[in-house]
């Protein structure tokens, strides 16, 4: 479970927010006026604002008038820890959440307090339910009075670090992971989906980057100087923020331009190493089975190929010869056509690979076309319509089967284009 708080200036907004939000519910409450329902309704929520609006009536300042009059809490077990949880189970958590902030208490070196406890039980609160839209993962919105009922005001010095440790003393109390260790992880999965962005863009621009993020799920805020140039950025998750420094040293506003650059530099090392890995494979495979091709005869309407079977087992190796008709590179080439856009291949390369896996099927003895021994020769055997239609429909599933064994491009969309 992670949690974080703050006093805000913008009680309206966010009541307006946690309330009226599409599928919000209704948790409980305390120290409020009036009937809730589990959805709250405008006139519930005008209510509820003139609560919070006017529960420092009592209050007599000291100082200063008080600007930040409500406390916000978000507090979200993960979904494994709230598997099953009913509205009475939110409702006895919920309570002990302000029971754990009313029990922290800072104080100094010296031993003065640097923040008096809060009593949140003796002030209006409310507690609404929500679901994070991408991983639908529920979590708690608390809407807290700064003042108490009987006129005395909360202590906000170090909110957020109280929030921290309630969520803390309640993860070590249930077995729970600690909210730091959660943090970590989600670092680390924010992380993950930025390189993978990067690698996906064909050039750096941060409208580009800004678009794909959102598509992952998560959304970001630029941090501009007075010339225009981005000098930060931070990324939110659910109700998470995170500095681009906390996320990556090499993923910040001065250095992702150039780990950028490097990625692909790496990537473009990478495709030269394997197409040159895949052109060895491919002489080593030719020289091997002393392949040979010869043009199509114009009399038979075949193309004439021919190559010798090497047996695994150290047996003498077989000479095979085929005549591959017309109709069976057309049914190949339109293949490759039909998934030259979603696979990354060469045309020449994956039909030469196509027919060597033909040949393979074809070397079985009995098959149509099949010829062995010493140059061997046509098999004279009556060719049948449906024979025919078996091998087209035999070279297209091979077609397939090899361009989708080829590797995917790394440019999928045209991010950046």
């Amino acid at each position: 479970m992670i949690a974080r708080a703050r006093a805000i200036t913008h009680g309206h907004a966010y009541t307006n927010y946690s309330t009226m939000k599409k599928d919000a519910e209704f948790v409980c409450c305390e120290n409020m006026a009036g009937d809730m329902l589990f959805t709250a309704t405008e006139d519930d929520l005008e209510s509820i604002w003139l609560q919070f609006k006017y529960a420092g009536e009592n209050y007599i300042p000291k100082g200063k008038e008080v600007t930040r009059k409500m406390i916000a809490m978000e507090v979200s077990p993960t979904l494994e820890e709230s598997k099953g949880w009913t509205k009475q189970n939110w409702d006895l958590f919920a309570h002990r959440v302000i029971e754990e902030m009313d029990n922290i208490e800072f104080r100094d070196k010296k031993g003065k307090v640097s923040s008096k406890q809060t009593d949140f039980a003796h002030s209006k609160w409310l507690a609404m339910l929500h679901h994070d839209a991408k991983s639908g993962i529920p979590h708690l919105h608390f809407m807290v009075s700064r003042f108490t009922v009987d006129g005395r005001i909360n202590d906000t010095n170090l909110i957020g670090l109280k929030a921290t440790m309630a969520a803390n003393s309640i993860n070590q109390s249930l077995g729970w992971k600690q909210s730091q260790d959660i943090s970590e992880e989600h670092k680390a999965e924010i992380k993950n989906a930025l390189y993978d962005i990067l690698r996906k863009m064909n050039r750096f621009d941060w409208d580009i980057y800004l678009r794909m993020i959102k598509e992952y799920g998560y959304s970001a805020e630029l941090k501009r100087n007075n010339n225009g140039k981005v000098v930060g950025y931070r990324i939110k998750r659910g109700n998470s923020k995170y500095n681009a420094s906390e996320i990556g040293r090499q993923l910040t506003a001065s250095r992702i331009e150039a780990t950028w650059k490097q990625l692909h530099k790496e990537m473009d090392a990478e495709t030269a190493k394997r197409k040159a890995d895949e052109h060895k494979a491919r002489i080593e495979y030719t020289e091997r089975h002393h392949f040979v091709c010869e043009p199509v005869n114009p009399d038979t309407k075949k193309e004439h190929y021919e190559f010798d079977h090497i047996f695994g087992d150290g047996k003498e190796a077989e000479h095979f010869t085929f005549d591959v008709s017309e109709n069976i590179l057309d049914a190949m080439c339109s293949t490759f056509k039909a998934l030259e856009d979603e696979f990354a291949f060469v045309l020449e390369e994956v039909i030469e690979t196509s027919l060597f896996v033909f040949f393979e099927l074809m070397s079985v003895p009995g098959g149509s076309g099949y010829s062995s021994g010493g140059g061997g020769g046509n098999n004279d055997l009556p060719h049948k319509k449906k024979d025919d239609d078996d091998e087209l429909l035999r070279a297209m599933r091979i077609a397939r089967a090899v361009a989708r064994s080829c590797p995917r491009k790394v440019i999928s969309r045209g991010y950046g284009r």
